[in-house]
């Protein structure tokens, strides 16, 4: 039907038409058929697509069910040999549909579409095959392919393939013939691993009895292409929890403080869960590392899915069932009440202190027990609740991670850590990758999205930990993402010099765009190296505890807005309590402020030292109070405000900060006065280019520029040539010495 957009062609002597494959990240490229002769009878029917097998992609097939307005359309039942694997050979797709009862001659809507397909030979129906030609052609699928992208450094680029994570046994083995046919594709674009989750009811149906066939058969298909496997390991989370134990008395999950009810997902207070993860984690690591199929393993040590944190949202039940889970405060059961009263008695010498820090009148410690942080009295009662509550979930994937070194002595080990900071999550970044140190291990994010900014201010706190304490770092999205996220999240990885790179299968490979953009910018991993980072974001951990207006709505008033107003002037990292404390404000010349008045006393005094020692502060209008101690002291501030800042400065931003853009301008205007700066920092900070450009500079003088737009920006650098980029696109240049 839209044969005009379509083109004759020959290709290595094959005849076919062609389709141009899509420039737009949101919209793929179709071609739209109608039937001409009489439409197959029966209850199914199965189109054979002949294509020629040039560049990669997944062809998918879509049949018009429903012909009202533009009409319904759903994917085939089955389907088989549908990737594109660059073999340069004509190869065969099937497509199996149910029949719907239409009147095909009186449909408006077309009847058939099909997206990611480039060169059609030809299509027809054909007689349903049978099983064993199924078996068949699943069987012909290429397996020794050629990789379209290969990569110098060593490098982790893993993927999904289709392996189900949600649903029975069943269902896992009949995914299978899916990661056949994706782990093939994983391999031609550069992949070095596939990701699948591993659950405990799946490897250990009858407790102390462990089998791990099925994964044998996942790791067969995966392995066989030539790529290693890269399991998530959950054992703790509703899901995974197995039938046996189910309900039994070593069963203790969470409690939520505002309703009291419970959650089947395991209590890290519990003091029966580990023995149980103990023994999967030695179980697993005995039967996988000696294969040499492992490339990693990712942790699963708590949350709905696996991450390193809290119930906090999704609603992945046990066998399907739903579950009571919301962002909140999970410390209600019996045990989270005994490791809090310890918590107090060892950080307070008497009943009376905490009662003099508190404002309270407890006869004793053992009659407190953990509540909402706003139903506390002063600051520092809040402050010691959101601490142990923080401290435990690192306590707890800290000891996963130890456990896991144990088990798997030769493998990478990453811990996952989900989430955007806020307190309720337990997700203290810099201290869970501060904690992979001991065992050598790695930290992944599991939360980037469509949008650069906000993968950077999300995210930034954990690269600059990880950067710091010398801990690889690696990123996953946190679901869908389209081209443009493929180009963002590349270039967030080679200017954060990241080993390990995660995407879900359906974010790249049935897209068009995506694919042409991982191909032409992936290569630059070869390139990725330190960044050159002077200026640093103060990141209010102190408020995020005080304040749920600093980071609990993603999408709300408080520091994420103001962060990302300061990078799109120039390029930081973000500095929270712990990474202060220890001494890496010393690594920078600039200290931004973005939100937040309230911080701890010793923190502060590290800061007005380092100014003191010629450092400089830019603080912003809002909030309009002065920067105070927990204690309510605002005496540095006072001094810094009179200009008592001994080498140092001090910049107040007295204009509002509504939109957040004027802050950035402002912080820009205070930088291009700094002569500490190195000369490469000026001159990403002084070069030409409109919004939804970003530049980073790395150690080694590269200049790495993202246009993340829709249009060409123009960029005019200083020493080098004006240049033009296209949309959704990288260049990387060299600064003069």
């Amino acid at each position: 039907m839209n044969a005009d957009e379509v083109s004759a062609a020959t290709v290595s002597g094959v005849p076919s038409i062609s389709l141009p494959p899509s420039e737009d990240p949101y919209v793929e490229t179709e071609w739209t058929f109608r039937y001409q002769g009489e439409f197959p009878r029966g209850a199914t029917f199965t189109l054979e697509v002949e294509f020629l097998d040039n560049g990669a992609g997944v062809i998918e097939a879509a049949l018009l069910t429903d012909d009202h307005f533009e009409g319904t359309f759903k994917a085939a039942r089955r389907a088989c040999s549908y990737t594109r694997l660059n073999t340069g050979k004509v190869r065969r797709a099937w497509f199996q549909f149910g029949n719907p009862n239409l009147e095909w001659p009186k449909t408006a809507p077309p009847h058939l579409k099909i997206t990611g397909l480039q060169h059609l030979i030809a299509i027809r129906s054909i007689p349903n095959p049978s099983r064993e030609e199924w078996d068949r052609h699943i069987e012909g699928i290429p397996r020794d392919l050629t990789p379209m992208l290969t990569l110098d450094r060593p490098t982790e680029l893993v993927c999904s393939a289709g392996v189900d994570h949600r649903g029975d046994m069943e269902s896992l083995r009949k995914s299978i013939d899916t990661v056949r046919e994706l782990a093939p594709l994983a391999r031609v674009l550069g992949f070095t691993s596939v990701e699948s989750y591993v659950r405990w009811d799946f490897v250990e149906p009858r407790e102390g009895e462990f089998d791990f066939s099925a994964y044998d058969a996942v790791v067969e298909a995966i392995t066989g292409c030539g790529l290693k496997w890269f399991p998530l390991l959950i054992v703790g989370s509703a899901y995974s929890l197995p039938g046996w134990f189910q309900g039994g008395p070593e069963d203790v999950g969470f409690v939520c403080l505002e309703h009291g009810e419970t959650n089947p997902i395991q209590s890290i207070w519990s003091p029966f869960h580990q023995r149980h993860v103990i023994r999967f984690l030695t179980a697993f690591g005995r039967h996988y590392e000696p294969k040499g199929v492992l490339e990693g393993v990712r942790l699963g040590p708590s949350g709905n899915f696996g991450e390193s944190q809290y119930p906090a949202g999704g609603n992945w039940g046990y066998r399907g069932m739903p579950m009571h889970i919301h962002i909140g405060y999970w410390a209600g059961d019996a045990y989270a009440k005994t490791a809090f009263q310890s918590f107090l008695r060892t950080k307070y010498s008497s009943i009376e202190a905490l009662n003099h820090a508190w404002e309270t009148k407890h006869a004793g410690f053992e009659e407190i027990r953990p509540q909402l942080p706003t139903q506390y009295r002063t600051y520092r009662g809040r402050l010691d609740m959101t601490e142990w509550y923080t401290q435990a979930m690192t306590d707890w994937c800290d000891w996963w991670a130890k456990e896991s070194r144990r088990a798997m002595p030769k493998t990478r080990i990453y811990q996952s850590a989900g989430g955007w900071g806020f307190r309720e999550a337990g997700t203290d970044f810099s201290g869970q990758t501060k904690s992979m140190v001991a065992i050598g291990g790695g930290i992944r994010m599991t939360n980037e999205t469509d949008s650069y900014l906000q993968n950077f201010y999300v995210n930034r706190l954990a690269a600059t930990a990880a950067r710091h304490y010398r801990v690889p770092l690696g990123y996953e999205p946190a679901s869908s993402h389209t081209a443009r996220g493929t180009v963002g999240r590349l270039f967030t990885c080679m200017t954060t010099n990241a080993l390990h790179f995660f995407t879900y299968s359906g974010n790249i490979f049935p897209r068009q765009m995506s694919i042409a953009r991982w191909l032409e910018y992936a290569p630059m991993l070869d390139t990725r190296g330190e960044p050159l980072v002077e200026v640093a974001v103060y990141y209010p951990e102190t408020m995020n505890q005080l304040d749920e207006g600093a980071f609990r709505h993603l999408y709300g008033w408080g520091f994420f807005p103001r962060a990302a107003a300061i990078r799109n002037e120039i390029e930081v990292d973000h500095l929270d309590e712990r990474l202060i404390r220890e001494g890496f404000l010393d690594r920078y010349k600039v200290l931004v402020f973005a939100w937040g008045n309230v911080i701890e006393a010793d923190v502060l005094a590290v800061i007005d030292q380092w100014v003191r020692k010629g450092g400089t502060v830019i603080y912003p209008s809002f909030p309009r109070g002065p920067l105070e101690t927990v204690e309510g002291d605002a005496s540095v501030y006072s001094r810094w405000e009179i200009g008592d800042t001994g080498a140092g400065e001090f910049a107040r931003f007295q204009g509002d900060m509504e939109p957040p853009s004027l802050y950035g301008e402002y912080v820009k205007e205070i930088l291009l006065e700094e002569d500490s700066l190195h000369s490469w920092t000026m001159a990403a900070l002084r070069a030409k280019h409109p919004d939804q450009v970003f530049l980073s500079v790395l150690e080694d003088g590269s200049l790495f520029v993202l246009n993340y737009s829709e249009r060409e920006a123009e960029i005019e650098l200083e020493g080098v040539v004006g240049d033009t980029l296209p949309p959704y696109s990288i260049r990387r240049y060299r600064l003069p010495q």
